[in-house]
């Protein structure tokens, strides 16, 4: 009996050294994953790559910022949905979204949007607008001589992230968003006068009549064809009127 039980102690014994020593391998691998936790989230330590695609007004020290990071990058520090929320909540772009490239690499793509049109304010300054008539910035006067400016309708008080809801405003970017870019880049400001009717003029220098705002519907198509039937002729051009479907065109004579 002296000898079983002696046998049972033992083996009490070495089955308690065996779970001691299991505990302290796990206290150990415990302690080495929070000390590695701790040694790759450290600002300095460098990891990954973030890659932007389809931006030319952020970089990658933007893009870390937006994270609450900086360089070097550290992909452990940076949260691919607070880039994302972050750009989204900035008038600059349009859309963004960002996936990873495994094993180290975060692919951030950005969809900016492009302004459209300059509109006067009640302050006498001009919000630039993109098609949908989002107010990208206020400036104090045309800082860009490629985007047309439109006269003779203010946007009332407005501010940047402001949405405008005047009627007029917003049927003349639909016209212009239904444009091609070739078409578009030949407007370089329009007017509504006294009769609600829209003119523009084009880079050659003559005024091109489309008619009242509110029937705008049509005219884009009409003036890209007229613009491709009359692109590259050696014609000089008083106006042209495109109020009807039929559109008219008056040349300059040439003894003017």
């Amino acid at each position: 009996m002296g000898f079983y039980q002696e046998k049972l102690q033992e083996d009490h014994r070495r089955k308690r050294l065996k779970d001691a020593v299991w505990l302290l391998g796990l206290l150990i691998f415990a302690a080495l994953v929070v000390a590695a936790w701790k040694y790759v989230h450290r600002p300095d330590f460098a990891y990954g790559d973030i890659v932007i695609h389809g931006s030319s007004q952020f970089t990658r020290k933007n893009i870390l910022q937006m994270a609450g990071a900086q360089e070097p990058v550290n992909l452990f520090l940076v949260s691919k949905s607070r880039v994302v929320t972050a750009l989204q909540g900035d008038v600059r772009v349009e859309s963004a979204e960002a996936h990873y490239d495994f094993p180290s690499v975060l692919n951030v793509y950005i969809k900016e949007r492009k302004p459209v049109l300059y509109v006067i304010t009640d302050y006498g300054n001009y919000a630039k607008l993109d098609k949908n008539a989002l107010v990208m910035d206020m400036t104090d006067g045309i800082r860009d001589a490629s985007i047309p400016r439109l006269a003779g309708v203010a946007c009332g008080n407005a501010f940047i992230g402001d949405t405008l809801e005047n009627d007029a405003i917003r049927e003349i970017l639909k016209f212009l968003d239904r444009l091609d870019p070739e078409s578009r880049d030949q407007i370089t400001d329009l007017n509504i006068d006294k009769e609600n009717k829209l003119v523009l003029h084009v880079r050659y220098g003559f005024p091109v009549v489309l008619g009242p705002v509110n029937e705008l519907a049509g005219k884009a198509e009409l003036f890209k064809t007229v613009f491709n039937e009359m692109k590259g002729k050696n014609v000089r051009i008083q106006y042209m009127d495109l109020q009807y479907s039929k559109p008219f065109v008056r040349l300059i004579q040439q003894d003017q």
